[in-house]
């Protein structure tokens, strides 16, 4: 199809647009100034919009007087109602690989361009990255992501102990180290998955059941509390209680059961697997399918 070039005012918004598209337009009107119209409006033969209505308020808030159109005449009035649809909305289903993006957008970075305009937020990703070096640093911990089976159970510990020995309960009992550990689990599991957990809408948080600390600050219930926050999964506080206190024998129960299948249950220590792997059971007994992460490995972690 060619590309025309049409007077601003000579278009016709479509009434009934049903996305809310105001947030954006500030974003595409730095981009069609920095880099040129490249991406023409679609209007039907009557003038009308059928995608573009954002390119379009750009272009108004630029006070350009034309701007490149594609006419969709080969399309009837039924296909373009729904092409004006699926044009919004297959746009939803793509998703960025942090990884990758956090790459292009430190090079960009040294060249003095400012993505910030444009809506991305540089600060999120690499804050999760460089959490681990920080994590290592105040918490006297070794990197070592490193998956261990435990029977049938198989579970994934982020950091063995340090050398100098900073007391586990001293490292649990510093409210700022939590959200150093909820960074790590956010971009373990962001990385380990692809954004699986973010896409399908079916993954909650879970943690191991308070035992010392009944109520007020609990290590692994602040992790979860703000990596729920940072991930967007609703996170099940209290979902489990122990009956005793017992390390080697513990009575649990699951008093919410999560409405999701998936499950990611986390535990901010680890050292026979007996909390973990109970809890575990628990879920699968009531069908769900659940996927384990651990902050600390103890010595003499049950398993490999």
């Amino acid at each position: 199809m060619d590309v025309k070039y049409f007077r601003l005012d000579d278009l016709q918004p479509y009434e009934n647009n049903p996305r809310n598209n105001d947030n954006a337009v500030d974003a595409v009107a730095k981009s069609i100034s920095d880099f040129g119209f490249k991406v023409p409006i679609v209007i039907d033969a009557d003038n009308v919009i059928v995608c573009g209505h954002t390119r379009y308020k750009a272009a108004r808030k630029l006070g350009l007087d034309s701007v490149p159109c594609i006419i969709a005449d080969d399309l009837t009035p039924e296909k373009i109602k729904a092409f004006r649809l699926a044009d919004n909305k297959v746009s939803e289903l793509a998703q960025w690989d942090d990884a990758l993006l956090l790459d292009e957008l430190h090079e960009l970075e040294l060249f003095d361009v400012d993505m910030a305009d444009f809506g991305f937020d540089i600060s999120r990703i690499g804050s999760w990255q460089k959490s681990w070096a920080k994590t290592e640093k105040y918490c006297d911990l070794k990197k070592k992501i490193k998956a261990h089976t435990n029977g049938a159970m198989i579970f994934t510990t982020f950091y063995e102990v340090g050398k100098r020995g900073i007391p586990i309960t001293q490292i649990k009992e510093k409210e700022s180290n939590a959200e150093l550990f909820a960074d790590n689990l956010c971009d373990y599991l962001v990385g380990a998955t692809g954004g699986v957990t973010l896409l399908n809408g079916d993954w909650c948080l879970c943690t191991t059941p308070r035992r010392r600390h009944k109520d007020g600050f609990h290590f692994s219930t602040a992790i979860c509390e703000l990596a729920s926050e940072k991930l967007g999964l609703p996170f099940y506080k209290d979902a489990f209680i122990a009956e005793n206190a017992s390390r080697l024998k513990p009575d649990f129960k699951l008093v919410i059961n999560p409405k999701q299948t998936n499950v990611i249950l986390y535990d901010d220590i680890i050292s026979t697997g007996v909390t973990i792997r109970t809890c575990r059971q628990l879920l699968l007994d009531e069908g769900h399918v659940v996927l384990l992460n651990v902050g600390i490995q103890n010595q003499g972690v049950g398993g490999r």
